[in-house]
C-alpha cells in the first residue's frame, strides 16, 4: 500500500507543478506562431513590396521634374553673350529647370496600376495561405500532444493496477497463501509497466518540444497545453457531404482566390503590352537663365537671358522590332498558364476535400467500432481479473488480458483524435476557424 500512496502523491505533485506554470491553448499557440514565423514576416514582408510597387505605378502619372547647373571659364578666343568672338578670359554661369507629364500612352499607366493593385491582393492571399497553413500544422501537433497526454495516463493507469495487484500479492505471500514465484510474476509485469510510463512519458515531452518549436517559443522546458473538454461524440456521426464543402470553399479559400486575381493581373498585363500599339503623346516645360560676365549686371543679364518653353511630343510607333507584338503574345501565354494555375488550384482542393472528408468518414467508422471493442475487452478484462484474483488464472493471462485492454483503449485514443482532426480540419475547409 504504500508503494501505491508514493505514486498516487508523486503523480499528483508532478499534474499540480504543470498546473501552476501556466498551460497554452490551441488559440494561444496559433497566435504566437502567426507572430514569431519567419516565413510569414517574410511573406507579409513581400506585401509590402507589392504595396511599394503599386505606388510607383501611381506615381508615372506625375511629371518628372529636373534641374540643371553649370559653370565655364574660357580663356583666349570666345563667344559673348551678344554672339560675337573677342579676346579675353570669360566666365559664364548657366541653370535651368525642366518638367515632363505624360499625357496619354495607351492607357498604360491606367492598367500597369490595375495590375499592380491585384498583384498586391494576390500577395495578401498569399499570406493567408501561409497563415492557414501554418493554423493547420499546429493544430495537427496540438492534437498529438493531447493524444500523448492520455496515452500517458492510461500507462500510469496501468501502473496503478499492476501496484495494486502487487501490493495484494505479497500481502497473500506473506500470509503463506501463494508461492513467491507469482510474486516475482507480478513483480516483472510492474516492472514492464513502469518502462511503458516512461516511454509515454519520453513521448508527451517530444511532442511538447515539436509544437514548441512550430510556435517558435524559446523556453520549452516548461511548456504545457490546456486539455480542453470536449466530447467526440457531440461532433456529430453525420458528416456534411464533400461536394457541399467544396462549394463553400471553392469561393473562400486563399489559394484559389489568389489564382483567380492572378488571372485578373495578368488580364490586365495583356492590355498594358497593348497599349504599345497607340501613340503616345507627352506635355513638357523648361526654364533657363544665364550669366555671361561682362559689363553688363547680374540682374540685367538674368532679366535678358531668361529663356521659357512649353512643347507637346507626339510619339507614334511605326516598327519597334516586332517588340510590342512579342510582349502582346508572351502576356496571352501568361494568361493561358494562369488560366491552368487556376483551374489546378480548383482541382487540387476538391481533392483535398474529398480527402479529408473520406479520412473523416473512416475515422468515424473506427471511433464506433474501437468504442466497441474496449467495452468487450473491458468485459473479458473483468472476467479473467476475477478468475486470477482467485488463483483460477495465471498471471501471464492476466496480463494478456489487461495487455489487449490497454491495446483497445490507446486505439479508442487514436481514432478519437483522428476523428477529431478530420472533423475539425472539414469546418477549416468551410471557413470556420481552428478552435477545440
Amino acid at each position: 500500500m504504500k508503494h501505491l500512496l508514493f505514486f498516487l502523491v508523486t503523480s499528483l505533485g508532478i499534474s499540480a507543478s504543470l498546473s501552476a506554470q501556466g498551460a497554452w491553448t490551441l488559440e494561444q499557440c496559433i497566435d504566437h506562431a502567426l507572430k514569431q514565423n519567419v516565413s510569414l514576416q517574410q511573406a507579409d514582408l513581400n506585401r509590402e513590396n507589392q504595396g511599394i510597387n503599386l505606388d510607383k505605378a501611381k506615381n508615372q502619372r506625375l511629371p518628372s521634374v529636373y534641374a540643371s547647373a553649370s559653370a565655364a571659364s574660357s580663356f583666349g578666343q570666345s563667344m559673348n553673350n551678344q554672339g560675337y568672338y573677342e579676346y579675353g578670359n570669360s566666365q559664364s554661369y548657366s541653370g535651368g529647370l525642366s518638367a515632363n507629364m505624360p499625357l496619354f500612352n495607351g492607357f498604360q499607366i491606367s492598367n500597369t496600376i490595375k495590375a499592380q493593385e491585384l498583384n498586391l491582393k494576390a500577395s495578401m492571399e498569399d499570406l493567408k495561405k501561409a497563415r492557414e497553413s501554418l493554423s493547420v500544422t499546429i493544430a495537427s501537433a496540438y492534437l498529438q500532444v493531447l493524444f500523448n497526454k492520455e496515452l500517458l495516463q492510461l500507462a500510469k493507469d496501468q501502473e496503478v493496477l499492476s501496484l495494486q495487484q502487487l501490493d495484494r500479492y505479497q500481502s497473500m505471500a506473506a500470509l503463506g497463501k501463494i508461492p513467491e514465484g507469482q510474486v516475482s510474476e507480478i513483480k516483472a509485469l510492474y516492472a514492464n509497466n513502469q518502462l511503458e510510463t516512461s516511454k509515454a512519458q519520453s513521448n508527451l515531452k517530444m511532442a511538447l518540444l515539436d509544437l514548441a518549436q512550430l510556435i517558435e517559443l524559446e523556453d520549452w522546458e516548461a511548456f504545457d497545453i490546456v486539455v480542453p473538454n470536449f466530447d467526440v461524440a457531440a461532433l456529430g456521426l453525420q458528416l456534411t457531404p464533400a461536394d457541399d464543402i467544396y462549394s463553400l470553399a471553392v469561393g473562400i479559400k486563399p489559394v484559389v482566390k489568389a489564382s483567380q486575381i492572378r488571372l485578373e493581373q495578368n488580364e490586365r498585363q495583356l492590355k498594358v503590352a497593348e497599349g504599345g500599339y497607340y501613340p503616345s503623346l507627352s506635355l513638357g516645360a523648361s526654364y533657363g537663365n544665364g550669366y555671361y560676365g561682362g559689363n553688363m549686371s547680374l540682374a540685367d543679364q538674368l532679366s535678358k537671358n531668361a529663356r521659357t518653353s512649353i512643347n507637346v511630343s507626339l510619339s507614334v510607333p511605326l516598327f519597334n522590332r516586332f517588340e510590342t507584338s512579342n510582349s502582346v503574345k508572351s502576356a496571352k501565354l501568361a494568361i493561358r498558364s494562369a488560366e491552368l494555375d487556376l483551374e489546378n488550384s480548383k482541382k487540387t482542393l476538391y481533392k483535398e476535400i474529398q480527402q479529408a472528408w473520406f479520412n473523416a468518414s473512416t475515422a468515424m467508422e473506427r471511433f464506433r467500432a474501437s468504442n466497441e471493442s474496449v467495452l468487450q475487452s473491458e468485459i473479458a478484462f473483468r472476467f479473467t481479473e476475477e478468475k486470477f484474483n482467485n488463483a483460477r488464472a495465471t498471471a501471464y493471462e492476466y496480463d494478456e488480458a489487461r495487455t489487449k485492454l490497454a491495446l483497445s483503449r490507446s486505439n479508442l485514443l487514436q481514432a478519437k483524435y483522428n476523428y477529431l482532426f478530420s472533423v475539425k480540419i472539414l469546418d477549416f475547409y468551410k471557413g470556420e476557424p481552428l478552435a477545440l
